[in-house]
């Protein structure tokens, strides 16, 4: 009696269990420069007709914007999107119970799919097709708020189009800097000295997407080198000051296609990318340095907020340079273009702010009226919160 009440679950169980359906599921990828469109196969297992619809409900899918990746398998960076779909589910329920009725495995079922209006086609059609060039700078050692100025404006420029022709203003694109658009206080090159002002950390930005725009072959229109050479910015000669929105940087799309600047922050680490169409191959030398001058002595000022015997450094030494970057341009077409990137760097010397009445290795004693200061006492103890004072030098 069990034998047959088992083998009658069995007959009903198969009985349940009818054809699977099948469909593509498509993606648009961009690879290389060409536009490809993938189906992947999938199969629905259908138990009977009246779980279609949930199945089907569940197996339906949106539309998602293009989204660009790094293909290990390929080496090289690929932009994907992800088709939408749908079932219509009365002609699916139709074709299931033919497919039972004839004893079939497996039928195709009736999908319609959607293209994002962002997908692989809207990018490669304005001739976004490919990486042109990207470049990453360090900034590990700031300030929480150095860091936080940096995503903050690194995010403003992630996703930035330049049409054909477009001149591309740093300026124009980040929009304004102030602690009312939620900009904090850091580290910024005034004049002779390094001291806080809102928005600091600007510079690695600019300095990261200038390098990204330079290694693409793009015409720079606007580029001015820091007064001394930072030390976030190494390799020197390859750095971008800006000082918004008087000193921009400015450089120009003179490619067949839009660009698109992408950014992303990973730990300490910033990197800006360019894509567009690749109708040219760049190379550029390493930095050559053309000239030196020693920096000059370090430099003790007082800061009224510390105590004697207290040391804070508020700027690094570094010597003063000229340094050149020769950069080839060989095009498509046959044309071939040299340039010469040429930066001037003054001498900068170290400065420590110290307590009133501290007393140097040397015997010296630093006062208010004995200190290294210019004409008056500019600088201010930073509340930078990843900062903390030296106790002795």
């Amino acid at each position: 009696m069990r034998k047959t009440i088992l083998a009658a679950f069995f007959w009903i169980s198969l009985a349940w269990a009818g054809p699977d359906g099948i469909y593509y599921a498509l993606e648009n990828r961009i690879e290389k420069g060409q536009i490809v469109t993938i189906g992947t196969p999938q199969r629905i297992k259908i138990g009977g007709v009246g779980q279609l619809e949930t199945l089907l409900t569940k197996a339906a899918r949106p539309a998602r914007e293009a989204r660009w990746f790094y293909d290990e398998a390929l080496k090289d960076w690929v932009l994907a999107d992800q088709m939408g779909h749908s079932f219509a589910v009365a002609e699916a329920k139709k074709r299931y119970l033919e497919a039972l009725s004839n004893k079939q495995d497996e039928f195709i079922l009736p999908v319609s799919h959607t293209l994002h209006p962002k997908g692989a086609p809207y990018y490669y059609n304005l001739g976004i097709r490919q990486l042109l060039a990207e470049a990453t700078t360090s900034f590990a050692g700031s300030s929480y708020e150095r860091r936080y100025n940096i995503t903050l404006g690194a995010s403003r420029l992630n996703g930035v189009q330049i049409a054909p022709g477009e001149t591309f203003s740093f300026a124009k694109a980040m929009g304004e800097v102030s602690e009312r658009t939620g900009f904090k206080k850091a580290f910024v090159i005034s004049g002779e000295q390094t001291v806080e002002g809102v928005g600091g950390g600007m510079c690695q930005v600019s300095t990261t997407l200038f390098r990204s725009a330079y290694f693409s072959g793009l015409p720079i229109v606007q580029r001015r080198p820091h007064s001394y050479q930072v030390r976030y910015y190494q390799p020197t000669g390859l750095d971008a000051a800006v000082f918004l929105p008087a000193l921009d940087l400015r450089f120009k799309n003179d490619t067949p296609g839009y660009l698109l600047i992408q950014s992303s922050v990973s730990g300490s680490r910033l990197t800006f990318r360019v894509f567009g169409t690749k109708d040219r191959e760049v190379t550029w030398s390493n930095p050559v340095t053309i000239s030196r001058t020693p920096a000059p002595p370090t430099r003790f000022i007082v800061s009224p907020e510390l105590p004697a015997q207290r040391f804070v450094q508020v700027d690094w030494a570094a010597e003063g340079a000229t340094v050149n970057v020769y950069r080839t341009i060989r095009f498509a077409s046959g044309k071939v273009t040299r340039d010469t990137l040429t930066s001037t760097y003054r001498p900068w010397g170290a400065v420590w702010l110290v307590g009133e009445g501290t007393r140097l290795r040397s015997g010296r004693v630093i006062t208010a009226a004995t200190d290294d200061a210019p004409d008056n006492h500019g600088y201010r103890l930073p509340t930078q919160t990843a900062l903390r004072p030296a106790s002795n030098r």
